[in-house]
């Protein structure tokens, strides 16, 4: 019985040394503080082309935030002209009214 508990133990033991390699390993991929195993120079070339996760993500933020601010600009100038247009139509010159007759200046006052 107590050399099944100590098989166990050692098993268990032996399990989480090499759970905490595999995390280790990930974490180091993921923070990109070591180097890629398959290169000997201590330069991480791995499919990312020398760059971490980190910075990866950092780059596709910020070109989706560029292209969302261009569409964005894109709008803005788009809504900017439509609006000059409305604006445009607005002030179309209008032709002149008619001159008011004497008689009803005097009756009921000039036009405002």
């Amino acid at each position: 019985m107590a050399e099944d508990d100590s098989d166990r133990l050692d098993q268990l033991a032996a399990r989480q040394d090499s759970l905490e390699s595999k995390l280790d390993k990930i974490i180091d991929l993921v923070t990109g503080s070591r180097a890629d195993p398959a290169d000997g120079q201590g330069n991480s070339t791995g499919a990312s082309g020398g760059q971490s996760v980190a910075a990866q993500v950092r780059a596709e933020l910020a070109k989706h935030q560029a292209e969302q601010q261009a569409a964005d600009d894109k709008q803005k100038d788009a809504d900017e002209r439509a609006e000059l247009r409305a604006l445009v139509a607005r002030m179309t010159e209008q032709p002149p009214q008619p001159p008011q007759p004497r008689r009803q200046r005097v009756m009921w006052g000039g036009r405002d």
